[in-house]
């Protein structure tokens, strides 16, 4: 499952211009933000979470307040691999333009080996596999798992567990609260 809406929200900044430089503390401040409390989970989201048998979680702050806001008793193991991927940002003053583009060209220019200020995608890729070997592990000992954790990680542990033989069963989208389910 993906983190609930964090404080510092994203979308808010679309009329707002950044330099490439100043993105980079915008990133920061947004990896340690909480969790916007006035948007709640749905029922559905609430369900999934508290029928699993245990939950994972990142350590980042949004993701275990997101944990509790569903419920959930008790986080088992808090684990760094599930975290974000850092976003990547030049150092530079100008241009300067809103978030969205911004994200939208240092994330494809990730895919294609860029990481300067961030974390290479083949390093991403490692986690995710570390992270998706991990979840399998404990699914064989606890049967469900529970994973708050966030959207372009979510993704690449997606993957990971399809090359591993998992199936995908159902998927609410990729926004705040969305989850998907496997089984394998």
């Amino acid at each position: 499952m993906r983190h609930g809406q964090p404080e510092l929200d994203l979308h808010s900044l679309k009329s707002q211009r950044f330099s490439s430089h100043d993105l980079g503390s915008l990133v920061l401040e947004y990896e340690s933000s909480d969790l916007n409390f006035s948007t709640l989970p749905s029922e559905q989201a609430i369900k999934a979470a508290q029928g699993c048998n245990i939950a994972v979680s990142s350590q980042l702050p949004r993701a275990i307040s997101s944990v509790r806001m569903l419920g959930v008793e008790e986080v088992h193991h808090v684990q760094k691999c599930f975290r974000e991927s850092d976003l990547p940002y030049l150092n530079w003053q100008t241009p300067k333009l809103n978030f969205l583009c911004w994200a939208v060209i240092f994330r494809l220019c990730w895919l294609f080996g860029f990481a300067k200020n961030g974390e290479p995608i083949h390093e991403a890729k490692e986690r995710a596999r570390l992270g998706a070997n991990y979840l399998s592990a404990l699914a064989n000992q606890h049967e469900s798992v529970f994973l708050l954790g966030h959207g372009i990680m979510n993704r690449l542990i997606a993957k990971q567990l399809k090359s591993q033989g998992w199936k995908q069963t159902e998927s609410t989208g990729e926004s705040y609260w969305s989850y998907s389910v496997f089984e394998y």
